[in-house]
Formats: structure tokens, C-alpha cells, sequence
């Protein structure tokens, strides 16, 4: 298993950096609830356990180097899309998905484990500028950006065009290349 474009095998446990990840989210990894994800898709083909492992890894990476709060940004970051529907087809609740589905993935991640303002934040801001939740930690700001850059490389992977003829590919292989 590895996050998206990444060259380091999440497997492995013995790596000091795979090490460092996981413990800030062991507890989370084998929750019914969480695994539920698994069942369902993201981007093309992409789970959305898949999906939210890659937010929380990069994530994990740039809150180190910016010495930022690690342990709620990739714990807020894994469970920034804890919601369990189809969004394509269903939604449980009444509106736009863009706005629901944060408040969705907020209201489970409360259910499952305690949740911090810090990833409060990170959890309702994520989908900001489209989402009406702006972000207010500098978290919350990364984990945003983050969310994105990896629906960029998930579907960017899959599609039948080389992720090279995108524009934007050496600057994402690039900030890849530099932190990973």
C-alpha cells in the first residue's frame, strides 16, 4: 500500500517515517466505521479510504516540515471524508454535497474518536473555496489544499491521458519529490 505517487511502501513498519505516521492514527485504522470506506469511491477508482489515507500522509509530511499541530492535521485529515453514502446517488440529507457531506464526515469522526478544535477545522474546512466553511487554523489551510492536490493525482493516475501532459504535474512532482 503507498499514497499516491508516493515511492515509500506504507507497509512497512520498520520504516521510521511509515512508524511516525501511523501513531497518530493506529487507533482509527482498524474501526468498523472507517473500513466502511473502503466500499465506497472517491475519484474514478479510488476508494475514499484510499483517498483519505493519501490526505492524511501528505498532510503528514508538510505538517512536519512546517512544524505544524502533525498529529490532529493527519488525524483530522483521515477523516476529513468519513461520510457513508454514495454521494452520487443518495444523500441522506437534504442539500448540496459540497456543503453536507463535511458535516456528515464531522458528526462520524465525533462518533468514533475525540475530536480536537484543530480537527474540527480541518474536517469542516476542507472543502474550501467551494464549501462555506473557510478554514481557521493553519491546519485547516493545509489539509484544504492537500484534499485537492490528491483528487488531482488520484484522477490524474487513472485517466487514460500520462499524468506528464497535465500542466501542473512538475509542480505536484515537485513538491512530491521534495518532501517524500
Amino acid at each position: 500500500m503507498k499514497a499516491v505517487l508516493s515511492n515509500v511502501n506504507l507497509i512497512n513498519r520498520q520504516n521510521d517515517l511509515v512508524k511516525e505516521f501511523y501513531s497518530h492514527i493506529d487507533d482509527l485504522m482498524d474501526h468498523p466505521t472507517v473500513l466502511k470506506m473502503d466500499d465506497f469511491t472517491q475519484h474514478l477508482n479510488t476508494s475514499r479510504l484510499q483517498h483519505s489515507l493519501n490526505v492524511a500522509y501528505y498532510s503528514f509530511l508538510f505538517a512536519r516540515k512546517l512544524n505544524l499541530n502533525v498529529r490532529d492535521a493527519v488525524r483530522g485529515a483521515f477523516l476529513h471524508d468519513l461520510f457513508l453514502y454514495e454521494w452520487r446517488t443518495e444523500q441522506p440529507v437534504e442539500g448540496n454535497h459540497f456543503l453536507i457531506h463535511p458535516i456528515q464526515a464531522l458528526l462520524n469522526a465525533r462518533n468514533i474518536t475525540e475530536v480536537t478544535p484543530v480537527m474540527e477545522d480541518v474536517i469542516a474546512s476542507h472543502m474550501w473555496p467551494i464549501g462555506n466553511v473557510k478554514p481557521k487554523t493553519s491546519e485547516g489551510w493545509l489539509i484544504q489544499m492537500v484534499d485537492k492536490m490528491c483528487a488531482v493525482m488520484e484522477i490524474g493516475v487513472q485517466s487514460t491521458k500520462k499524468i506528464e501532459r497535465f500542466n501542473y504535474a512538475p509542480i505536484l512532482l515537485g513538491l512530491l519529490f521534495y518532501i517524500n
